[in-house]
């Protein structure tokens, strides 16, 4: 498989702190069921880890399982499904083996927020989980959450105190249940185009095409409609 990997200059960074800190306020802010619930209290309560992904999965002295730690841009790596990418947050905790709480990916359209998820978002946020639980990392109770905020309302944040964006009324917080059968069967129908030599196939959907920078007019060049 390709290489996933998303990269980022210093001031889309400080627009993804930013919007970080108002989408955990807006999460906690979410009815839910219980076991988001559960992970909006570990989000909460996380606190940035002195320890690398890497050394924090190695550990031989375990933390205690009451201490949840976010991770901020760490890479993953699939040595199953050959790809690599770089998450924006996950919150872990240790209890017999690390356990991820959540994947939290934020997204910056420029004109419209989803009225949902977009399918490849959440299949972005999988795929983090998905390397992980290969890593040994516990995926039972996962949740994907994906931050929408349009990028002029998150560029009134940079330089601002966070205090003033905390509440994130602008922005969408959606969260799914991390699945590994959805995100592998997404897998190998990728894999049949860049392994197996299928055509790949164009989507009509229209709102798939406004954001993609191989389109003219809002119409993408290689649409089936």
């Amino acid at each position: 498989m390709g290489v996933w990997v998303i990269s980022m200059d210093p001031f889309a960074s400080a627009i993804l702190l930013a919007v970080f800190i108002g989408g955990v306020f807006a999460i906690l802010h979410m009815s839910s069921g219980g076991a988001f619930n559960t992970a909006g209290r570990r989000i909460r309560k996380a606190q940035s880890c002195e320890w690398t992904l890497a050394d924090f999965l190695s550990l031989r002295s375990t933390p205690n399982s009451n201490r949840s730690f976010l991770f901020n841009e760490q890479l993953v790596f699939s040595l199953g499904h050959r790809f690599n990418g770089r998450f924006d947050n996950a919150v872990l905790h240790w209890e017999e083996a690390p356990v991820l709480d959540a994947i939290i990916e934020r997204k910056f359209p420029t004109r419209h927020l989803p009225k949902k998820p977009r399918d490849e978002d959440i299949f972005q946020a999988g795929l983090y989980a998905l390397a992980l639980m290969e890593s040994g990392v516990s995926c039972a109770s996962t949740r994907l959450v994906l931050i929408y905020c349009l990028q002029k309302n998150a560029k009134q944040c940079v330089g601002r105190n966070h205090n003033d964006c905390v509440v994130c009324s602008n922005g969408l917080v959606f969260s799914r249940r991390y699945n590994q059968k959805h995100v592998l069967r997404a897998l190998e129908k990728l894999d049949e185009v860049w392994y197996h030599g299928r055509e790949p196939r164009a989507d009509p959907t229209e709102w798939k095409c406004r954001g993609c920078p191989y389109g003219r007019n809002g119409t993408c060049n290689h649409s089936a409609a």
